[in-house]
């Protein structure tokens, strides 16, 4: 009885297996593709075995680079009748081959839909998984304050299955997002705990890992030599784990710390001690941060021209739309032409720096519609048309329920006598068309004022609620967080007492701060005109 328990716990969980196809590791990777192409040709057709061969299949094209033959794989697989765990594993490897290839979005609605099975099996583990995937994503497109919520709920599950491997790397990714927003103080607390579990669990490598990120925290506070020292004893137990890739990081954060302190001899030194330790890493991308650095360097030495060489490689290598280092690279290669004078290279650097922002605006405006559909308000459909046909529906059903409402009261004002039976079908009627429209009305003006507030002042929901002055800021685990103004982002039922004040003055607060100019800010203020008179109409 035990072995058949085992056994079908096996079947459920595949991580448990060994590899089917037994790869021979880095060496050959064209060579492990076609062993296992091999192998599955030899398993019972649609069998267990045959699916975990086809999922090592998928990462082993995946290590190669080709996304298209892992697609292909996965979407035969998807034809296939899968029980919901296979179905979570495959949809996950379709949103990574996305997230791979830097469709955000995409990959955004594969997680998602993980995530919603995750919470069919109602499975910790995979929610926690899931919450992880997701979180990853919204940092790439910037939105870092629901990465950090994400993180949290993901550091939450494993807390509470008691993974302490999972808690450590989940704070780590905590301390990264909360360096990226500035607040470093959260940032320092994340990779202390960090680095306290991955101590307990015997993982000396990871430790030292939480504590070279705490030394990049320091540096950002400029306590400089508190950041020198910890970082420059890291360096020998790195080298000695064989941690190469860490080993590069440290040398370029202590040439980071010389820059500050203008000193370019100790600079050119670690710069120099970086470029040797890359050599022992296995890698043909590019070093961006090295090159960012290294320009730095030269603008501190006078040497512009070579800045501007450097700076013009690294933007050419670097095909991260909207990161934070792209960003970096234009800024210094405009300040650089300018100082050479070369001011037509200078306004075509920007004019690709504005085209740059342009591409970051169209994908922050596809993340709000997939937040709106993920709130309910809109139906993901495959034709573009049904698309529009929902919102002219939605559009049509409030412009009826406002209808409704207005000439409901126009006949109780100039017709008192009417009966009360009446009266109540008509309210009744009222509040089933208007309910469901406000809730819908009161989602879009949260999520497009915080999407039009994200992209022209660059500060995060946590600002836009203190600023506003109508949200309760909370501290929850040493973290700030504003509870009900994130749960306007998303409300699935309208409240009994929604919170219509809030929600206008907090829209008028965007519209009043943000660029005038800025396409969506019209459609944000003739929402807020149909709330106000709802609001009116509701007392």
């Amino acid at each position: 009885m035990l072995r058949r328990l085992f056994l079908l716990l096996v079947l459920n969980h595949g991580s448990l297996w060994a590899d089917v196809c037994q790869p021979q590791g880095n060496t050959n990777v064209t060579g492990d593709i076609l062993t296992c192409k091999r192998m599955i040709q030899t398993l019972p057709p649609k069998s267990d075995s045959v699916f975990r061969a086809s999922l090592e299949l998928v990462e082993l094209y995946r290590k190669a680079g080709d996304l298209k033959l892992a697609n292909q794989v996965l979407d035969t697989l998807l034809e296939q009748d899968l029980t919901n765990i296979q179905k979570y594993n495959v949809i996950r490897q379709k949103g990574i081959n996305a997230y791979r290839q830097r469709n955000y979005i995409q990959a955004l609605e594969y997680f998602h839909n993980a995530q919603l099975i995750a919470g069919q099996l109602d499975d910790l583990s995979l929610s926690g998984k899931s919450a992880n995937d997701l979180a990853n994503v919204y940092q790439a497109l910037g939105d870092l304050d629901t990465a950090l919520t994400l993180f949290l709920q993901s550091y939450q599950l494993a807390k509470q299955l008691n993974d302490t491997g999972r808690q450590a790397i989940t704070l780590n990714n905590l301390g990264n997002v909360s360096r990226d927003i500035n607040q470093l103080d959260d940032a320092i607390l994340s990779f202390r705990q960090a680095h306290v579990l991955h101590q307990q669990a015997g993982d000396i490598t990871k430790a030292n890992h939480s504590l070279l990120s705490l030394g990049e925290v320091l540096m950002k506070k400029r306590q400089f030599e508190k950041a020198q020292t910890l970082i420059y004893d890291l360096v020998a137990p790195l080298n000695e784990s064989g941690s190469h890739a860490q080993v590069s990081r440290a040398y370029l954060l202590l040439a980071e710390i010389a820059i500050a302190q203008n000193d370019t001899v100790q600079a050119t030194q670690w710069l120099n001690a970086q470029k040797h330790t890359r050599q022992l890493i296995q890698s043909s991308n590019t070093d961006q941060r090295a090159l960012l650095i290294e320009a730095k360097l030269k603008q501190l030495e006078g040497d512009h021209n070579g800045a501007q060489i450097i700076l013009q490689q690294g933007l050419n290598a670097h095909d991260q739309q909207n990161s934070q280092l792209t960003e970096l690279f234009y800024i210094a290669l405009i300040q650089s032409q300018q100082q050479t004078q070369r001011y037509r290279n200078a306004v075509d650097t920007l004019q690709n720096y504005v085209n740059m922002l342009k591409n970051s605006r169209s994908q922050s405006e596809s993340l709000y519609q997939f937040r709106l559909q993920r709130a309910n308000v809109l139906n993901t459909t495959s034709s573009s048309s049904n698309h529009d046909s929902m919102i002219t529906l939605v559009c049509l059903a409030f412009i009826a329920g406002v209808l409704i409402t207005t000439v409901y009261f126009k006949r109780r004002v100039t017709n008192s006598s009417s009966s009360s039976t009446d009266t109540v079908v008509v309210n009744a009627n009222s509040k089933h068309l208007d309910d469901e429209q406000c809730r819908i009305l009161m989602v879009e003006i949260m999520t497009l004022a915080l999407s039009i507030w994200e992209q022209s002042i660059g500060q995060s929901r946590i600002e836009l609620a203190e600023q506003s002055k109508v949200w309760k800021v909370n501290i929850d685990d040493g973290r700030l967080r504003v509870r009900t103004f994130e749960r306007y982002l998303s409300i699935k039922t309208l409240p009994k007492k929604p919170r219509w004040r809030n929600i206008i003055a907090t829209a008028n607060h965007v519209i009043q701060h943000c660029d005038t100019d800025h396409p969506q800010l019209k459609d944000l203020q003739n929402k807020v005109s149909q709330l106000e008179e709802i609001a009116l109409i509701s007392g």
